[in-house]
């Protein structure tokens, strides 16, 4: 039986660090490979803990959530959400899941190699369709901005904030992480996560990944801080073309850009909505189909808009859940906040690299959720879970060693 268990113990590493390496390249093959690492996880009849933490907060976001659901007009439409509660096992799974640092380190490593293959293929879709563009005479800022490369996934926005992730994680690593972990080939995959990131074209992510990045820097290098940053910002708008740099000046365009123009507009449908249904909001998945009922009539809807969420995390949330489901998330966000900037302080150079990690990911995701509902793209969430429990996981690990592995 040991035999046993300890084989279904390093299944379950394995499978773990396959499924969230997949994420980048097909939700469907992850969710497997998750699913199949949590029955692996049962089968070794190993005591699972939790982070205890997050605990709390996330149990009370879900029941909140099933809450809303239950005294939403139209449940059924909401159904997806109690699915996508397998998502908010990947905590339990990956903080139980591993017996070392040295497989957790392998995993980051999985990742940063599959972000480099995604960032490559994405670069790829680009040079197709600027080549095609370039050949019909078509203008590139036009028809590029209604239709962004991907990669593997099936939307922009979920490219670029995978992107985001892997490249704010990947800093994070060559800042802080002991100099005999990093792998030198790390150096070199920083360039086309960068590129692919910039030919995302998603200014959300864009904003989001600045200042993941600039809380590191800040933490790392701080004499140096203020002048890296706005040069290295600058230096690339100064290179970029003219269709990027179009692009890039858009962020501050309220007058004439429409989906721009368009997130005001949801702003302001957004707070009529709480402010009618301040408890349960109107319920999970029926934003879109409420939002026309709540549109100011003084506000005209822009032309080519899409709905179908607020393109806030924040105010989605509150507005299809309720405000007290907000909270919840709020909370979940501070204990998360809290035990990084903890570990930021810890006593290694791996504790250290993980908590300055999990902080920059977390401020990432938020900043980049003030302009897209990104807690709610499975795969951008899955990815982010992953990376806040193997902090945790880390630090677990760490109770039975005294050096990093």
């Amino acid at each position: 039986m040991p035999i046993i268990s300890r084989r279904l113990e390093n299944t379950t590493a394995v499978l773990t660090a396959l499924g969230t390496v997949a994420i980048l390249f097909s939700i469907a093959a992850s969710q497997i490979l998750i699913g199949l690492a949590l029955l692996s996880l049962l089968a070794s009849r190993r005591p699972l803990e939790f982070p205890s933490k997050l605990r709390f907060p996330l149990l009370a976001f879900i029941g909140w959530t099933l809450l809303s659901l239950a005294f939403s007009e139209e449940p059924l439409i909401g159904f997806h959400q109690v699915r996508k509660i397998f998502l908010y096992l990947i905590p339990v799974l990956v903080y139980n899941a591993y017996q070392n640092r040295r497989q957790i380190q392998r995993t980051f490593q999985g990742v940063v190699l599959a972000g480099t293959m995604t960032a490559l293929y994405g670069v790829a879709q680009f040079l197709y369709d600027y080549l095609a563009l370039r050949r019909t005479g078509s203008s590139i800022y036009e028809n590029y901005v209604a239709k962004q490369i991907t990669g593997f996934m099936s939307h922009w926005m979920t490219y670029g904030g995978e992107m985001m992730l892997v490249l704010v994680l990947l800093v994070s690593l060559l800042l802080f992480f002991p100099p005999e972990g990093i792998s030198p080939w790390w150096w070199f995959c920083l360039p086309p996560i960068l590129l692919a990131l910039l030919l995302s074209f998603t200014r959300g992510v864009w904003l989001g990944t600045l200042a993941g990045v600039a809380y590191l820097l800040a933490r790392s290098r701080r004499r140096v801080f203020w002048l890296l940053l706005p040069a290295g910002v600058l230096l690339l708008y100064l290179l970029a073309p003219q269709w990027l740099q179009q692009r890039e000046r858009s962020i501050f365009n309220t007058q004439t850009d429409n989906h721009n123009r368009l997130r005001l507009l949801m702003v302001r449908t957004g707070v009529r909505m709480i402010a009618a249904h301040p408890w349960f909001g109107v319920g999970p998945e029926r934003v879109g189909f409420e939002f026309l009922r709540y549109k100011p009539a003084s506000m005209p809807l822009p032309p080519g808009s899409w709905y179908g969420h607020l393109h806030n995390n924040f105010l989605q949330i509150a507005a299809e859940r309720g405000i007290p489901c907000l909270l919840f998330f709020l909370w979940l966000l501070f204990e998360i906040l809290r035990e990084g900037l903890i570990l930021a302080r810890g006593p290694t150079g791996g504790v250290r690299a993980m908590g300055h990690a999990e902080v920059a990911v977390t401020v990432s995701l938020v900043v980049g959720g003030l302009f897209e509902f990104n807690f709610g793209d499975s795969e951008v969430v899955m990815l982010y879970l992953f990376l806040i429990a193997a902090a945790y996981a880390w630090t677990r690990l760490g109770r039975t060693v005294t050096s990093d592995e």
